[in-house]
């Protein structure tokens, strides 16, 4: 599946320099999106909901006295700093060889021998979620995973590898601040768009998704996602850096936040679509 992308750079202008006071020096190699991505991403889903899913996902959420997605869309990044094992799980690692003609990207045998990574394990965990005779605690983490991994293989650079650990090793300077080019789609582009208002952001997201491209999104497997992802970051990312600078100038996350904000509206509809799947009968 090849997506082609329109980069816009109209619009989310105001506040921008401003805003850039954030947090894009030392992101986590594995903390996709942020606070700010995740969050957004689990509200959009919320919104596609089927009534008995958002019954059954109110009944798990319970049992931690939370009450959205939102409250454990990050969970995932921090219970690996316990669970060291977990960290493998948030990307796949696939090559970037730039093959115009190519088609497909993920290949298991050689992206995940092990099922050491995010491919596998949203499917580990939907089986999980789906075993109705599981451990209520155990189907509540595998909702938590899903939410969080569901959101990773939006973000480009959780599905691409070009020898540079995912971006993290192109060392850039944005907004005055020294970072990277993996921290910069994590969070550096979204924050100052969102403002802290993840939850008003995300319903604005929702208001611009017509019910035909939704439809269209919801098609597909994880695999297919995860290649749609690796196309934008072969096609879009990094074909768009400067090839003469260290600095990531203020007009190019004004020019990538069309295509952030896409990648965060097909994973809230993506998420739910799964989640609807698998606990709607």
């Amino acid at each position: 599946m090849r997506l082609k992308l329109k980069i816009s750079s109209e619009s989310h202008r105001s506040g921008w320099a401003l805003a850039l006071i954030l947090l894009v020096g030392s992101i986590s190699d594995a903390r996709a999106w942020g606070q700010e991505g995740h969050r957004v991403v689990a509200e959009i889903a919320e919104q596609y909901l089927r009534p008995d899913t958002a019954k059954q996902v109110r009944e798990l959420l319970a049992l931690e006295n939370v009450t959205t997605l939102g409250d454990v869309s990050t969970w995932a990044d921090y219970v690996r700093l316990q669970r060291r094992e977990t960290g493998p799980w948030h990307y796949v690692n696939i090559p970037i060889h730039r093959q115009p003609n190519a088609t497909e990207a993920y290949d298991k045998e050689r992206d995940c021998p092990l099922d050491n990574c995010v491919v596998t394990q949203i499917l580990k965990f939907e089986a999980i979620l789906k075993e109705k005779t599981a451990l209520p605690v155990q189907r509540l983490e595998a909702l938590k995973f899903l939410v969080h991994f569901i959101a990773d293989i939006h973000q480009p650079l959780h599905c691409s590898d070009d020898h540079d650990r995912g971006g993290n090793d192109l060392r850039y300077e944005y907004g005055g601040n020294p970072t990277n080019l993996h921290a910069v789609w994590d969070t550096g582009i979204l924050a100052p768009a969102v403002h802290g208002d993840e939850r008003g952001y995300a319903l604005k997201l929702v208001k611009s998704i017509e019910q035909e491209v939704a439809a269209k999104w919801q098609e597909g497997s994880v695999i297919d996602w995860v290649n749609e992802s690796y196309w934008i970051a072969v096609d879009v990312i990094y074909k768009n850096l400067p090839s003469d600078t260290s600095v990531l100038p203020e007009s190019y996350g004004i020019e990538m936040l069309p295509v952030v904000d896409g990648q965060l509206e097909r994973a809230g509809v993506r998420l739910a679509t799964v989640l609807n799947l698998i606990l709607d009968h």
